[in-house]
């Protein structure tokens, strides 16, 4: 009768190593997938926010001030003071306070990235503009930029994205730095994880 066979060491170690390769398989792939949504997420706020902004403009015929104070003809963030307008409207749902004209709550430091959004629901009110963000930058690195048509011709001349100039065939644009915090020329495209709500075609042949 021929006994029982066990595992060897060899077999034993093998198995092992499978298992870690599954799981750092696993692991590799979770984290791309959340990455991407992220990134989704972000994008879709970017989208959203231009949006907004536009809608604004059509019902008011005009761009309210905190906007167009905020550096909005080429590079303005959105921060408290510039995104209330969104809030106070309705054009967004952005918590506000109306008599003191300002935004409270979650959205207290104006329409931030995903990543900042994260950590404000994390720290709560302890979240401070210069509170780190996982991944680089502060929340005030993570707020959104935004340039405005001031002349109503249908183009942003001159709107600065991470130091560079650039025109762009649109009423409103809007864009956000990647996780890392940091937004980069927009002449890098697919090489920066920067999230913008214009496409490569709307910045060609403007004059």
């Amino acid at each position: 009768m021929v006994g029982k066979k066990g595992f060897t060491l060899i077999e034993m170690l093998v198995v092992i190593g499978i298992i870690g390769i599954l799981i750092a398989a696993g692991i590799g792939a979770f984290s791309r997938m959340t990455r991407t949504a992220e990134r989704q997420r972000c994008q879709e706020l970017v989208a959203n926010t231009a949006t907004a902004l536009a809608a604004l403009f059509n019902e008011n015929g005009s761009w309210p001030k905190a906007l167009l104070a905020n550096g909005g003809a080429r590079d303005g963030e959105l921060d408290e003071r510039a995104a209330y307008p969104l809030a106070k409207g309705g054009y967004m749902t952005l918590s506000s306070d109306s008599g003191a004209g300002r935004l409270t709550g979650y959205d207290k430091f104006g329409v931030v990235s995903p990543w900042a959004q994260a950590l404000i629901k994390a720290k709560g009110t302890s979240a401070a503009l210069s509170s780190k963000v996982p991944g680089g930058g502060t929340i005030k690195d993570h707020i959104l930029h935004y340039a405005l048509d001031v002349d109503g011709d249908g183009i942003i001349d001159g709107a600065s994205v991470g130091g560079e100039s650039i025109n762009v065939r649109a009423t409103v644009i809007v864009w956000a730095a990647g996780q890392d915090g940091k937004i980069e020329p927009s002449r890098l495209g697919r090489k920066s994880d920067d999230v913008y709500s214009w496409t490569y075609g709307q910045t060609q042949h403007v004059k």
